[in-house]
């Protein structure tokens, strides 16, 4: 049986409906009460086993459209981070402003995270995510230029 929650898990399902209609196609519809009541159960089966695998396949399907969300979002995102110190910070003008970015999840998986002050220490940043700490002096808030 193949993995669930794949096409070909849905398919080998589906295949096992359409073996026990051809079984009562073949039987020129005249079957015993018994044998018709123990067809139909499989075919009752197998629907519900292939109703499961196809909620099983949204669920992936799912999860890759939020995969693919976040990767389109990390592409836009490029362009428009820049490393400052030892966080990451968006840019306006070419030039890095607010909070910074954990650059550690940044560069390891694409994704950001704001830099929060330590509890009781105004010294240290903490990423909320890998809870890797930084130097709060080489991750300050960086105020935009304003052009006047």
């Amino acid at each position: 049986m193949p993995v669930h929650g794949t096409v070909e898990a849905v398919m080998d399902t589906l295949e096992g409906a359409k073996d026990v209609a051809r079984a009562i196609r073949q039987s020129g519809y005249l079957l015993e009460k018994s044998d018709l009541k123990r067809l139909l159960a499989d075919l009752t089966a197998s629907v519900s086993e292939a109703k499961m695998e196809l909620s099983l396949l949204q669920d992936v399907i799912e999860e890759k459209d939020a995969e693919l969300i976040r990767m389109h979002e990390a592409i836009v995102y490029r362009g428009n981070l820049k490393r400052r110190g030892d966080g990451y910070y968006k840019t306006l003008d070419g030039r890095p402003f607010g909070q910074p970015y954990c650059s550690y999840c940044w560069e390891k998986d694409s994704q950001l995270f704001h830099l929060h002050n330590k509890i009781l220490s105004r010294d240290t940043r903490t990423c909320p995510h890998c809870k890797n700490e930084f130097q709060a002096v080489r991750t300050p808030f960086l105020e935009a230029a304003h052009v006047a």
